[in-house]
């Protein structure tokens, strides 16, 4: 069984400044645990579902915005239990690890030292990844570097797309996914440039036909619009299964899909 915790649901600028949902990125659990995007929120969730930091394997960062970095040092201690066990995995986009045109390192000379292993990772490369094996792909966003990846898990492949313009040949680095994973930051009717917004998903779904299509790191119109009337209307313009991530919603995936609502301590 894989499972996948959405720690956090809203992403963009002013979503993540007056967390009008929860910016933690999510959690991905097979062979290992894999921290993916720790934005804002990503350790009070965790304490909230009684997840310990020191059992993370992976911090995973596609690219060097604050909703996707903003927690990664403190989880990055948490890996390595205070700095003590040089254990786990830190891997990102160059703008994250090495920084590029102009943007600094996210993530410090310092907490670059205490993991075991730190990959600074471009479209097209692959590793292993928590027991996973993960194929980095493109993006079209303004961090340029910025990646998407593929995880090929227990359960099937898992495909997070990351924030991007729609591209074909973003699109086209996610064919054969089981579990498709979208960073839909806009409502149909509201184009942010270099995002995705509802009305690109049914392109993509049409393309790939994933078993389940899972929405996340949402704006704030998209917030107000309401998220799951966004999903119906889109289930019903492909005829694909199509759900918005809720903040602490859990995803199993193993003979079938299950969403789960976890219960809070």
């Amino acid at each position: 069984m894989v499972s996948i915790t959405f720690l956090g649901t809203g992403g963009g600028r002013f979503a993540t400044i007056y967390q009008t949902r929860s910016t933690g990125g999510m959690l991905i659990e097979d062979r290992g645990r894999i921290h993916l995007d720790p934005g804002p929120g990503a350790l009070t969730n965790m304490a909230r579902l009684n997840m310990d930091p020191g059992f993370t394997d992976a911090v995973l960062i596609s690219h060097c915005h604050p909703d996707h970095y903003s927690d990664a040092e403190v989880l990055i201690e948490g890996m390595t239990r205070g700095g003590i066990n040089t254990r786990g995995l830190l891997a990102g986009s160059v703008s994250t690890i090495d920084g590029i045109d102009g943007i600094r390192p996210a993530i410090s000379d310092y907490h670059r030292q205490l993991p075991s292993r730190v990959l600074s990772m471009r479209a097209g490369d692959e590793a292993d990844i928590a027991g996973m094996r993960t194929r980095f792909t493109p993006t079209r966003h303004t961090d340029a570097s910025g990646v998407g990846a593929v995880f090929e898990t227990s359960a099937g492949t898992v495909s997070y797309m990351g924030d991007t313009a729609p591209r074909e040949e973003v699109t086209a680095s996610h064919e054969g996914c089981r579990v498709l994973i979208l960073n839909v930051t806009r409502p149909f009717g509201a184009r942010l440039r270099c995002h995705l917004c509802s009305e690109d998903v049914p392109a993509i779904v049409e393309r790939l036909r994933p078993e389940l299509t899972v929405l996340t790191h949402m704006g704030v119109k998209m917030v107000e619009q309401g998220p799951e009337e966004q999903a119906l209307r889109l289930e019903r313009m492909t005829g694909s299964r199509i759900v918005a991530a809720r903040d602490m919603m859990r995803l199993d995936i193993g003979d079938s899909l299950r969403v789960n609502a976890p219960t809070l301590l």
